[in-house]
């Protein structure tokens, strides 16, 4: 057969199994990575593996022809990396850097444009007044709309 790894659903069906006495796994290249794990642990504890001293990793490189019996933890690198902290707290400081400088530019180019701004901002006052006026002269005129029909002359 062609085995390179066997996972841990496989195991553990090997495992419900006491009628299982012998099970073959010789003649396989075993990938010697995380996923081997589980393989290694049911290794050392199981008697119905055939010959499992003589298994041996084939892939990787840096493993090859090492026993599966022989394998630790420590040889597979499996953890998770020390240092990755370091560069999410990195990267952190870079993106704050960089909305720091994007920040700076906005301001700057307020500040260079500030007459502008200003003239742009009167002129939309003005024309918010002068729309405005109109409803205020509206109103006050005309304040009870149901007096717009009567004359000033007339008795209410």
């Amino acid at each position: 057969n062609s085995l390179g790894v066997l996972r841990n659903g496989t195991l553990a069906q090997f495992r419900s199994l006491p009628a299982l006495r012998r099970v073959v796994l010789g003649r396989n290249t075993w990938v010697c990575d995380c996923a081997i794990e589980d393989l290694v642990a049911w290794l050392k504890e199981s008697d119905q593996v055939e010959g499992k001293e003589a298994l041996t990793c084939a892939y990787p490189d840096k493993m090859l022809g090492k026993a599966l019996l022989k394998i630790n933890g420590s040889d597979l690198n499996c953890s998770v990396p020390v240092d990755v902290p370091s560069q999410l707290q990195t990267s952190y400081v870079f993106l704050g850097i960089v909305l720091a400088l994007i920040g700076a530019i906005f301001l700057l180019v307020l500040y260079l444009n500030r007459k502008g701004i200003k003239k742009w901002m009167h002129n939309i006052r003005d024309a918010c007044r002068d729309h405005m006026e109109g409803y205020h002269y509206r109103y006050e005129i005309n304040a009870d709309p149901r007096l717009t029909n009567l004359s000033s002359n007339s008795d209410v």
